[in-house]
């Protein structure tokens, strides 16, 4: 779970992080993962660049970029993740729908109207289909849709993504491990790696065969017969 603050007051910043930390310990939750910003435009060139966060949590007053014309800005760029609002007055309260903000937070922050929110965003979350990643390819970022990806598969170093209209998309030369590189897919509990090479939506596998498999019921892929079994195991203990 990566969450973005983005706060020009640095002791606002720590104190909700701390809060952060602490729902993240009451609810079991072990991959929090927290960045703090004291500038809108470092958090938009973070994600322009292909960073991944779940919730940013935007202070609407800020001096470099407002929270509002912030949260335009990440929409204008693809980001499709929960933003949250943090305010000391309920007069911005309608200019927040201006992103589809998730909610917003009166300030001084009150910890149990800030579990509440990130109760519901939580429960957002795991049942949102249309998650998207940033792949990084020779023309230039391209984002996708998790809910669109097959497989990939790692092939000289470059990632190739098999995409359910029957497309392929390349990234770029990759310099660290393939479980790495795929980190993001892999936190999505639909994704799994099999062998050293593979990452299975196994979400999309309709058919298992001994060196074929089936996904949406018309897109046939082959592996050897030892990566098709991890794959029916995955698959089963999916379904």
């Amino acid at each position: 779970m990566n969450i973005a603050i983005c706060d020009d007051d640095i002791q606002s910043c720590k104190m909700l992080h701390l809060l952060l930390r602490e729902y993240a310990s009451q609810n079991n939750i072990a991959d929090l993962s927290v960045s703090i910003f004291v500038d809108g435009n470092d958090l938009l060139d973070d994600i322009q660049e292909g960073e991944c966060f779940d919730i940013c949590i935007l202070d609407i007053l800020m001096p470099a970029v407002s929270g509002i014309d912030l949260g335009v800005k990440l929409r204008d760029s693809g980001y499709n993740g929960i933003i949250i609002y943090l305010t000391a007055s309920k007069d911005y309260a309608l200019d927040s729908y201006k992103v589809k903000a998730f909610n917003y937070i009166l300030k001084p922050i009150v910890p149990d109207a800030l579990y509440s929110t990130l109760d519901d965003a939580m429960a957002s979350i795991s049942t949102k289909t249309d998650r998207s990643i940033m792949v990084k390819t020779k023309d230039g970022n391209v984002r996708i849709t998790t809910n669109n990806i097959l497989y990939v598969e790692l092939c000289k170093r470059i990632l190739v993504y098999h995409l359910d209209d029957g497309s392929t998309l390349e990234s770029i030369y990759i310099r660290v491990p393939f479980t790495e590189a795929t980190k993001e897919l892999l936190e999505d509990k639909h994704f799994v790696q099999c062998g050293a090479g593979n990452v299975i939506n196994i979400s999309k596998v309709t058919m298992v065969g001994s060196e074929e498999i089936v996904f949406d019921q018309s897109y046939n892929a082959f592996f050897s017969k030892k990566i098709c079994n991890d794959i029916r195991t995955a698959w089963m203990n999916y379904q």
